[in-house]
């Protein structure tokens, strides 16, 4: 008897908890979700500049190698980065920089604007005489 009146009390107590506690536990998976895309993002973005570096560098090669190459990789990427653009590569007389700018995609609200900056860079081969 005690049994049954404790049962009937205690219905719909599992339906709350489960209320209360879904949403934090859907917000963490997503949470997971976005620093994933985020850290994915961030690696594409510096192989691309890594890339671009590798093709401006070599010997001969002009500044419009470097960004058509770095452009070349993140095109194989399609809508998953948003925009991204590639700097004009900044050239000395002894190194190479490319810089990367990428939009992520976001899935919670109120990062808008975050953008993703990467750049590499390399000494440039030169020929040098014996």
């Amino acid at each position: 008897m005690i049994r049954e009146r404790r049962r009937e009390r205690d219905s719909g107590v599992l339906s709350i908890s489960l209320a209360l506690v879904f949403p934090a536990v859907l917000f963490l998976v997503v949470l997971v979700a976005q620093s994933s895309l985020l850290w994915y993002t961030d690696s594409v973005a510096l192989t691309a500049a890594r890339e671009g570096v590798d093709a401006g560098r070599a010997y001969g090669s002009s500044d419009q190698d470097a960004t058509s190459r770095a452009q070349a990789f993140l095109d194989r990427f399609g809508g998953l980065l948003g925009k991204p653009t590639v700097d004009t590569p900044v050239r000395t007389a002894t190194d190479m920089t490319v810089t990367v700018r990428v939009d992520p995609l976001i899935l919670l609200p109120g990062f808008d604007g975050l953008k993703i900056t990467q750049s590499a860079s390399a000494p440039i081969e030169r020929y040098v005489t014996p």
